[in-house]
């Protein structure tokens, strides 16, 4: 649980609560937005192991892990279900960082979806259906996935499913349309401990649409109160307001401020994927803008080594 924890057999799961036999308490419903993972007796080492991987960002490690996992080790179907999941999840993660493909990947969990469509991963799954699409260019589609967290009961998945539709709308240029849903996320009550964080990405993506309008002061001091309020546990998010930092600057032509803004994000968050491929692709340029091709050479040559499929990478190819 994001709080403490629970102990029980699992009784029954749906995509929005999984119930706990307590033996002489009962029966106890536990919502999906206030589970952090669920732990299994007998489950095995290695999923346990993957796990703690998935939560470091190490999704290489965890699908290794996973694939020493044999079919006749397991015997419950919750069991093999977490294993599927954490298989087509970290396959996601990989592709989109350019370590995979991501139709084989969207392929691995449209399956888990269409199987286990009760499954207290289904929301999580849909979000990162739709970034697979979303990546893709795909953004019809990537949308109708987004939705699905709209429908959720709590204010926290509906300000996510608000925030990835405004990063849809951003990719297609349509950045006061994007404004529009980074403000329906902001105006929403907070109930759980994931509405701050989404709170933040979303002032973060508002931010990020005025930077394409031309406001890049504006941006920079909204991104910087962002990077000063958000949790540092939250790496996604300092990854992604670095980058976006890094990218006001660009624009404003402060070449060695962008330079350190998109060096934070090499150093310190190479474990978020995606953003440590962005920031790849920029410093490649920023270095040679200095004049130094030394460290221009080494940048690209980490992204091609570490996110050759990428779409940062093929910019520098």
């Amino acid at each position: 649980l994001l709080r403490g924890s629970e102990a029980g057999e699992v009784a029954a799961m749906t995509k929005y609560e999984v119930t706990l036999d307590k033996g002489a308490i009962g029966r106890v419903p536990v919502a999906v937005n206030e589970i952090r993972a669920l732990v299994f007796e007998g489950e095995p080492a290695e999923l346990t192991q993957a796990r703690v991987s998935v939560g470091n960002g190490a999704f290489a490690r965890a699908t290794a892990l996973l694939d020493k996992i044999a079919a006749d080790q397991v015997t419950r179907d919750f069991i093999k279900q977490d294993i599927e999941f954490y298989k087509a999840y970290c396959a996601s993660r990989l592709a989109l960082s350019g370590e995979g493909e991501i139709a084989d990947a969207g392929k691995q969990l449209n399956t888990f979806v269409r199987n286990y469509p009760d499954n207290f991963h289904y929301l999580e799954a849909a979000e990162t259906m739709g970034d697979l699409l979303m990546a893709s260019g795909r953004y019809d589609f990537a949308e109708k996935q987004y939705a699905e967290l709209a429908k959720a009961p709590w204010s926290s998945y509906k300000m996510r499913a608000a925030v990835s539709l405004g990063r849809s709308l951003q990719a297609q240029g349509k950045q006061a349309e994007a404004i529009q849903q980074f403000d329906s996320a902001l105006g929403m009550s907070d109930d759980g401990v994931d509405s701050q964080n989404q709170k933040l990405s979303a002032t973060l993506g508002k931010a990020v649409s005025l930077a394409d309008t031309g406001k890049t002061s504006d941006a920079v001091k909204i991104i910087q109160k962002v990077i000063q309020d958000a949790d540092l546990s939250q790496k996604e998010l300092h990854a992604r307001a670095y980058n976006a930092l890094g990218n006001c600057y660009e624009k404003s032509k402060q070449t060695k401020e962008a330079l350190f803004a998109f060096l934070r994000v090499d150093v310190v968050y190479s474990n978020v994927p995606e953003q440590h491929a962005e920031a790849l692709a920029h410093l490649v340029n920023l270095w040679k803008a200095v004049g130094n091709e030394e460290q221009s050479r080494e940048a690209r040559e980490t992204l091609l080594q570490r996110h050759g499929n990428s779409k940062w990478a093929k910019q520098v190819q």
